[in-house]
């Protein structure tokens, strides 16, 4: 609810603005598989490292088209989350700016869903930069991929209960896991269990 109230304001106020082309329906068939790479779990205080967005068009993934942005080494990397994302401060030396992140962000998925793992928490990342410098959150409508995978596994195999992992999800659905842990990698296994999970029927 307050998400929805929260949407309308920002409409409101940015409807009109260079940024209206975002809070417009969109009429298409694309979405945009979203992953980002961060210096933690708690979308509240941890900070973005990478971040990638993979188009998804007429049953293809187009990975030539991809976004992938790293940004510049924030204060709070260290190696508990190295160790998963392997992205070290030496790695982030000719890092994007956050500015300059969120400006191409935005231009590359306007107003196109947003598909993902666990997409809410990317959103909430993205948001927590994005409000403070330009004023408004995502609008974009979002596609929970575990949400979609478990409502298709009750119609394919309802005789099995869903494991919701990432990696599970990806072996039921014979989808390759690509470069696990990085955004670009974990983007283009997002968009490859979307198309699988658009199937009638899962080979």
């Amino acid at each position: 609810m307050l998400r929805q109230l929260r949407r309308i304001s920002d409409r409101h106020r940015h409807g009109h603005g260079p940024f209206a082309h975002l809070f417009m329906p969109y009429e298409g068939s694309d979405v945009i598989a979203i992953d980002c790479e961060t210096t933690g779990l708690d979308s509240r205080h941890a900070e973005l490292v990478s971040i990638a967005a993979v188009p998804v068009k007429q049953g293809r993934v187009l990975t030539s088209q991809a976004l992938d942005i790293k940004l510049a080494a924030p204060d709070s990397l260290e190696g508990s989350s190295i160790r998963i994302h392997r992205l070290r401060p030496v790695d982030l030396d000719e890092g994007e700016s956050v500015v300059a992140t969120l400006e191409q962000l935005l231009d590359f998925i306007g107003n196109r869903p947003l598909v993902g793992w666990c997409v809410d928490f990317d959103v909430a990342m993205v948001n927590r930069y994005l409000r403070p410098l330009m004023g408004f959150d995502l609008p974009n409508p979002t596609i929970e991929l575990s949400t979609l995978y478990q409502k298709k596994m009750r119609h394919w195999k309802p005789e099995l209960e869903p494991d919701l992992h990432f990696d599970a999800m990806a072996a039921a659905l014979q989808v390759p896991v690509m470069e696990r842990h990085t955004a670009r990698g974990d983007a283009v296994t997002a968009a490859l269990m979307y198309l699988q999970l658009q199937k009638p029927v899962l080979n």
